[in-house]
């Protein structure tokens, strides 16, 4: 397989399937939608995107993880030679978060292996240098950012009751807790889920900036409930370790040549270092909001200073890529289209050691 210097720019790989891994934490738009949605699982979710325009077949053998790549995004379409381009995808099989004085899992479901799904492309212009990632993310062409993550949400311990401190000696709050109490089931549950705040930035090879909010789904707690919003996110800085690697190459080098997918397997990615604001719009609605806020923030210990958070994700990643010197995107096209009629792949065994010397075109910076 080639290799060369000029094909992967700073933080391409690891700033890449770190970018994953951020958007991993713990994900969806309401606790019931999306365990509805989610039940068969990322692969279904995916098929689904294809069938809606993604703009190819779904792909088989190596490629198969990338099935919502936007290689047709005018954006990868203008990388030109010496530049990133690529798919990556990753799924996230256990971990963990915590916000305040709350811990919370990320774990699957019987139905539902990896809770977390993410793709998007990788892209750089023209302009760049090998030491200057000036590129981005480009997530999924059917339904944009909020399709690049599929998930299922995460239940938080202790649910209502604990996040309210119930009893409550304030009136709106007590009212919550003696209706949660009363009708119990899914008013006693809570359930959280993170959405991008805004893009991935600070590429680097181990590490990246992701702005997230973290909402809080009860349905005592009102539609905008959340950890963190647009205007004031959760930024969490994850550095990603511990991993193992093997190298895919296409099945048919003939044709494909400058195409192969990295497996980075046994990946964790950690942070200790962000910070948490207070809630906001939780609540029955209106100034009602504002007791519920606060007794929520008293209960979890929001907001949260630096060293008081973490979070710990284990999954597997993967990064799609062609280093040609044109047309990156349409070759990388061309061998996902193919791939539907072949599933075999040559396979070498990558070391994270051997990155730090140019390995598989990256060259990790000291």
């Amino acid at each position: 397989m080639k290799a060369s210097g000029q094909w992967v720019r700073r933080a391409v790989l690891w700033g890449a399937t770190g970018a994953i891994t951020a958007a991993m934490i713990v994900a969806g738009s309401s606790a019931e939608a999306a365990h509805s949605t989610s039940q068969t699982g990322s692969s279904q979710s995916r098929a689904a995107l294809d069938a809606n325009g993604v703009g190819y077949p779904a792909p088989k053998g190596i490629y198969k993880p990338f099935t919502d790549c936007p290689l047709l995004n005018p954006l990868m379409q203008e990388s030109v030679g010496g530049s990133a381009t690529g798919c990556v995808a990753g799924d996230v099989s256990t971990g963990k978060i915590k916000i305040g004085n709350i811990t919370t899992k990320v774990v699957g479901t019987a139905k539902v292996k990896y809770p977390v799904a993410v793709q998007f492309g990788i892209w750089d212009p023209a302009n760049a240098t090998p030491s200057q990632w000036t590129g981005g993310v480009l997530p999924p062409p059917v339904g944009g950012l909020s399709a690049q993550l599929i998930s299922i949400p995460q239940r938080v311990p202790g649910g209502l009751l604990k996040a309210l401190g119930c009893p409550s000696k304030i009136a709106t709050v007590r009212r919550l807790c003696t209706e949660a109490t009363h009708r119990g089931g899914k008013y006693l549950r809570v359930y959280a889920a993170a959405e991008s705040a805004g893009p991935i930035s600070n590429f680097d090879l181990t590490t990246w900036t992701q702005p997230l909010e973290f909402h809080l789904i009860n349905p005592l707690l009102g539609a905008s409930c959340a950890i963190g919003s647009v205007d004031n996110p959760v930024m969490v800085n994850p550095s990603l370790t511990g991993s193992s690697l093997v190298e895919e190459m296409d099945p048919h080098p003939r044709y494909h040549p400058d195409t192969a997918v990295l497996e980075i397997k046994g990946a964790t990615a950690t942070d200790t270092t962000f910070t948490a604001p207070g809630v906001t719009g939780c609540g029955p609605g209106g100034s009602a909001n504002i007791a519920v806020d606060e007794a929520i923030d008293t209960s979890v210990g929001l907001p949260t200073a630096s060293g008081s958070d973490s979070l710990t994700l284990n999954g597997t990643f993967y990064l799609a890529a062609c280093y040609a010197p044109q047309n990156m995107a349409n070759i990388l096209l061309a061998a996902f289209r193919a791939s539907a009629r072949s599933n075999g792949a040559a396979i070498v065994p990558v070391s994270l050691a051997s990155l730090r010397h140019g390995a598989f075109g990256i060259r990790l910076r000291h």
